[in-house]
């Protein structure tokens, strides 16, 4: 889009010289020889008019060209694992009642450009799973899909202005004693986890029947990608250290059992 939009520029550029050219000599062709002061004034207002309708067709054929260029949504994402974008949260039946305690782990997607970015998603590409041997492997069970949204749990967001963010949801952990309760089902076979060794639930669009967004205790790479409708895609990694220990103490559990940041590109 950019090389189609730089020869264009360059294709209009060429052709406003040209016509300008033309202009200015079929204005020098409007002068007779003697001609009054009146003739020169009427002559060079015919060609500023023409040049001044020549600039104005070209801006208004190549105008979101010319906005795109200066005008446009950048995206970033960015997660601290302490509040506001990982905390504690109870699960609960839609009457209150306490089923289960669990920590949730959110990016926060920032719009750092001058215009508004518009259907906003984050779309999980790739999970790595670290070896033994410290090399990564493809964790095969895992479905690429788009996570979804916090508190809309939505594929899109439908804007977000520039100088602002929204909270995009990546993950959580539920208390391993209760991940198999009838309001939870996030018990992966085969993992072969004991009660109470935590796992780790992606927050896709839609949970997979063969539960392969669960991950077990272990050193991960999550490859993403953020785009928006008018903004191209951007790749991120975010790494995730999961030490399988549960514990319902917020400090304790964001600071010793769980790790999750942005590695550097």
């Amino acid at each position: 889009m950019q090389r189609f939009a730089a020869a264009a520029f360059a294709t209009c550029g060429l052709g406003l010289a040209a016509l300008l050219s033309a202009s200015a000599r079929a204005g020098e062709q409007m002068i007779p020889p003697g001609a009054t002061a009146a003739d020169w004034l009427t002559a060079v207002g015919t060609l500023i008019l023409a040049t001044v309708t020549i600039v104005l067709a070209v801006v208004a054929i190549f105008q979101d060209s010319i906005r795109g260029r200066f005008y446009r949504p950048i995206l970033k994402v960015s997660i601290l694992t302490k509040p506001p974008d990982c905390n504690a949260v109870p699960l609960t039946t839609p009457d209150g009642q306490h089923i289960a305690d669990s920590f949730y782990f959110r990016l926060w997607i920032r719009n750092i450009g001058n215009a508004t970015a518009n259907n906003v998603e984050v779309y999980a590409n790739e999970l790595l799973r670290r070896r033994a041997d410290d090399t990564l492997e493809k964790v095969a069970e895992f479905p690429p899909m788009n996570l979804s949204w916090s508190h809309i749990h939505k594929i899109y967001f439908p804007v977000i202005v520039p100088g602002m963010g929204k909270h995009c949801d990546l993950a959580h952990i539920v208390d391993p004693a209760l991940r198999s309760h009838s309001s939870i089902r996030e018990e992966n076979p085969k993992l072969k986890l004991t009660v109470v060794e935590a796992s780790l639930a992606f927050d896709l669009i839609v949970a997979p029947n063969d539960k392969g967004h669960i991950i077990g205790p272990g050193d991960y790479h999550l490859k993403i990608s953020i785009a928006a409708a008018n903004a191209r895609p951007v790749a991120e990694t975010i790494s995730i250290t999961l030490s399988g220990k549960w514990t319902t103490d917020e400090a304790t559990m964001l600071r010793d059992e769980v790790g999750v940041t942005i590695r550097p590109t």
